[in-house]
C-alpha cells in the first residue's frame, strides 16, 4: 500500500539474515548490494550495530548520525560506493517531538536496544532532559546508550519487573516500553500492580502483539490522566526516514503521515 503514496516506483525485496552469523555475511550481503544494478539501496530493520562495526570500510560515505550511533538502517548505492545513514535517532525524534513536545522532565526507559539509544541520542542533542532512567538486563547495552547520547544516564541494570522505577518517577514523565515484551517475548517489565505517575506520557514503542504494558497504562489513563500512545507512529516514520536516503526523497515527517493514512486499514487492532 505504501508504494501508492511514494513519488518514485519501487519494489521491495526482503533478506533475511539470521541472528549470531559470522561477519562474512555482513560483508557479502554489502558486496552483492554494491554489485546489483537493479537495487537502488536498502532498508536495514535488524543488524543495525553489527552491520555497520562489520561492514564499515564497505562505505563509501557514513553520515555524521551513523558515525555517533555506530549503527547503518539506510544504505544507498551509487556510482561512487555505498552511502550509509542511522534513521532511527530521526525517526524517533519526530515521534517523541509530537507526543511529549518541548518537555524537559524525566525520562524513564525500559529497554536499551537500538530505539532506546535513537530516543536517548535525539532528547540530549535538542532538549536536554532533566533526567534519563534507563533499565534493561545487559550493562554493555547500558554503557553503549549512556556513550551514544554523551550526556549522563541513570543506569539500572537486572531483569526487573520495574515497579518502583517507574512509581519514582515524577509526574508529566515520559515513560517507554523498549523492552520487546508484548511483541518480540510476553508479558510486560512492569506488574499489574504499579501504578503511573499522574499525567504520565506512557508510549509502547510496539504496535502489534499481545501489549500488555500498553493495557495496563490504558487501563490507568482516566483515573489518572495518562497519555499513552502505541508504536504505529514510530512504525511508519521509522520506514519513511530509512526510504528517503535510499530513494532521495524530500526529508520531512509527511512522508510518514502519508504512509500512517494509506496503511491505516492494516493497522492490528488493540483493544
Amino acid at each position: 500500500m505504501w508504494r501508492s503514496v511514494l513519488p518514485v516506483p519501487c519494489e521491495i525485496r526482503g533478506i533475511d539474515i539470521p541472528l549470531e552469523v559470522e561477519d562474512d555475511v555482513y560483508l557479502r550481503f554489502l558486496d552483492d548490494l554494491a554489485r546489483d544494478e537493479r537495487t537502488v539501496g536498502a532498508v536495514i530493520t535488524s543488524h543495525k550495530v553489527r552491520l555497520f562495526s562489520t561492514g564499515r570500510s564497505h562505505f563509501a560515505v557514513l553520515d555524521p548520525l551513523a558515525l555517533a550511533c555506530e549503527e547503518v538502517n539506510a544504505i544507498r548505492c551509487t556510482p561512487d560506493g555505498l552511502y550509509g545513514w542511522a534513521r532511527d535517532p530521526v525517526s524517533v525524534g519526530r515521534v517523541v517531538d509530537r507526543i511529549w513536545p518541548g518537555s524537559r522532565g524525566t525520562v524513564a526507559c525500559l529497554g536499551a536496544g537500538g530505539t532506546a539509544v535513537a530516543l536517548a541520542r535525539h532528547l540530549f542533542t535538542t532538549r536536554a532532559p532533566a533526567r534519563f532512567i534507563c533499565a534493561d538486563p545487559d550493562r554493555n547495552a547500558l554503557e553503549r546508550l549512556a556513550r551514544v547520547a554523551g550526556c549522563p544516564v541513570d543506569q539500572h541494570v537486572g531483569v526487573g519487573p520495574w515497579d518502583d522505577l517507574i512509581e519514582a518517577v515524577p509526574p508529566g514523565s515520559l515513560i517507554v516500553n523498549a523492552t520487546g515484551m508484548g511483541k518480540d517475548r510476553p508479558g510486560s517489565p512492569i506488574t499489574g500492580w504499579t501504578r503511573f505517575p499522574p499525567h504520565a506520557v506512557v508510549w509502547e514503542l510496539n504496535y502489534r502483539g499481545e501489549l500488555e504494558f500498553l493495557h495496563q497504562a490504558r487501563a490507568q489513563a482516566k483515573s489518572t490522566g495518562l497519555e499513552v500512545h502505541d508504536g504505529w507512529q514510530l512504525f511508519c516514520q521509522g520506514w519513511a526516514a530509512a526510504l528517503g536516503p535510499v530513494l532521495d526523497l524530500a526529508d520531512d515527517d509527511q512522508l510518514g503521515d502519508r504512509f500512517a493514512l494509506s496503511a491505516g486499514s492494516l493497522r492490528p487492532c488493540v483493544a
